[in-house]
């Protein structure tokens, strides 16, 4: 019988294109509640993350800051695969396996095995004739042979019954999947920490962060689409052929009450009970190559454990930085400027895995880190931000992240579940990690902060989830410096019903800061949804 996994996976990737630079995306509660602001609205630790020139847009009496820890993760899932799966694995696959299973009373084998010995039934009767004069006129042997066609007939009906399920099924399986086959799941985890000693004449703080972003996307290929569509298209061959053997044989009999049957006649019509018999449909290409999907009368053993070639591919990228910032004011035509340079070493590892669609074993550790590669360097930050307005109120901020571009190689993979004496292989390719630019305005008031964030290029996704280029707003309303109150609104200029609203809560008594923070899509929240949290200590 056809696999679960194989039919409830059916998921993924074709040749592997040029993968490029991940998106704008602190992870920080308070950020990600503001829609991810804070190119010009970040505080004193969370600044390294967005913009460190505003260490140096701290307030006069602020002191130290301290974050430890900061949690967070997002999971995108753009073409919402994972109801189509849910529904592939929970109601469709189940009802194919209850159509297939042996161990099911009246399974679709079971019927066309009837079928088959029914047909071969009445290929013997017919073949004990001993010439067409036993037949003409011979109202025992017209009686026997007829109810010997009537068995087929109810073989015939209840095959014809299956062939109706099998064929929506395998219709709705081969449409769920094809409505997927290429569709991106992207998922970031990002964690981290900071101390910032914030100041205007010289500010200074040192963050460490992890993230870890995954993009694998689903293919369903034309060989497994044949193979799931010639369940019905054999059965209903089969079935035309019983068909046609019935009708042609009830004109027979009436013929024979009246004597007038010739030998040729005889000879055709038991040529077509042999054949029903042992009806073997015509070939397909599937994945195990050409392929009956029904032989001598049953299931052959091809279709019955059935093989698929969709693969399961994904690509992630680790990187962790450990940076130095460094910021002060300085002053350009009496206006004071703040700038912020954040040098960091960087360890980027990338992954790849592949598995084939039926591939029943685990997701071995091994096998991942088998496919790594491990790279070192050092890349930098550069950042501006200045206050103007009547009261300095108002903040305006420019960012630019990871000035060093670099590419990563990502090796290939084999895809598990392929002939292990002569495995296949997925291609290998690059990542790049390019320069994100973003600018921001924001206004910080006693109570209120305001902040609009707009990145100033379009950020090419890790493999092939959309390219980002994100515009938020958000606002922070803040009680008595104890209870912070946060919502966000971003949308992805690159990407059509992209948008993310967001929450989130904080709560700051004497310098201690708990945060977290949710935001999800409004329309449909499997598209796009997260959630962070974090600790800090504010002096």
């Amino acid at each position: 019988m056809l696999k679960r996994s194989l039919l409830a996976t059916a998921i993924t990737a074709v040749t592997m294109a040029s993968a490029n630079a991940a998106p704008f995306l602190p992870m920080d509660a308070r950020g990600l509640a503001m829609g991810n602001t804070g190119v010009a609205s970040a505080k004193r630790a969370h600044a390294p993350a967005y913009n460190p020139s505003l260490l140096s847009q701290a307030d006069n009496s602020d002191d130290f800051a301290i974050l430890l820890p900061q949690v967070g993760v997002n999971i995108a899932d753009e073409d919402e695969m994972y109801d189509t799966f849910t529904t592939i694995n929970d109601d469709l696959v189940p009802q194919l396996e209850d159509l297939m299973d042996e161990n099911t009373v009246g399974n679709f084998n079971d019927n066309l095995q009837s079928l088959s010995d029914a047909a071969d039934a009445l290929d013997s009767a017919i073949s004990s004739l001993g010439d067409v004069t036993d037949l003409n006129s011979a109202t025992a042997k017209i009686s026997e042979i007829r109810s010997r066609n009537q068995d087929v007939k109810d073989a015939l009906s209840a095959v014809t019954s299956d062939l109706t399920s099998v064929d929506n099924l395998t219709a709705d399986l081969t449409n769920q999947l094809n409505s997927v086959s290429g569709s991106p799941l992207s998922g970031r985890l990002g964690t981290s920490a900071a101390i910032a000693f914030p100041g205007k004449k010289f500010a200074a703080a040192i963050s460490v962060s992890g993230t870890a972003t995954f993009s694998g996307r689903a293919f369903f290929t034309a060989e497994d689409s044949a193979l799931l569509n010639g369940y019905a298209d054999a059965g209903l061959a089969y079935a035309q052929s019983a068909e046609q053997l019935t009708t042609d044989l009830d004109t027979l009999l009436d013929n024979a009450e009246t004597g007038s049957v010739t030998s040729d006649q005889l000879t055709a019509i038991q040529s077509q009970a042999s054949d029903t018999a042992g009806f073997t449909s015509d070939t397909i290409t599937t994945a195990a190559g050409d392929i009956s999907i029904i032989d001598n009368g049953v299931l052959s053993a091809d279709a019955e454990d059935a093989q698929m070639n969709s693969n399961l591919e994904v690509i992630a990228v680790a990187v962790a930085d450990v940076g130095l910032s460094f910021s002060r004011e300085f002053t350009f035509w009496d206006k004071k400027v703040a700038i912020g340079l954040t040098p960091k070493l960087q360890k980027v590892i990338t992954y790849h895995y592949a598995a084939q669609a039926d591939y029943e074993g685990d997701i071995d550790e091994q096998d991942i880190e088998d496919t790594s590669e491990t790279y070192t360097g050092f890349n930098v930050d550069l950042g501006a931000s200045f206050r103007f307005g009547e009261t300095n109120k108002w903040v305006v901020g420019l960012v630019g992240k990871n000035l060093i571009s670099k590419s990563y190689d990502v090796q290939a993979a084999e895809i598990k579940g392929s002939d292990p004496l002569n495995p296949s292989y997925t291609g290998a390719t690059t990542v790049s990690l390019n320069p994100q630019y973003r600018a921001g305005l924001a206004f910080d008031g006693e109570w209120t902060t305001v902040a609009l964030d707009v990145d100033l290029v379009e950020n090419d996704p890790i493999a092939w989830e959309n390219p980002t280029q994100y515009a938020a707003i958000g606002a922070e309303f803040d009680v008595w410096n104890t209870v912070q109150f946060r919502l966000g609104y971003r949308t992805n200029m690159a990407a059509s019903d992209a948008e993310v609203a967001s929450v989130g809560l904080g709560f700051s008594p004497f310098g201690l800061h708990i945060d977290i923070a949710a935001m999800a899509n409004p329309n449909k929240v499997e598209k796009e949804a997260g959630v962070a949290a974090e600790f800090g200590l504010y002096f």
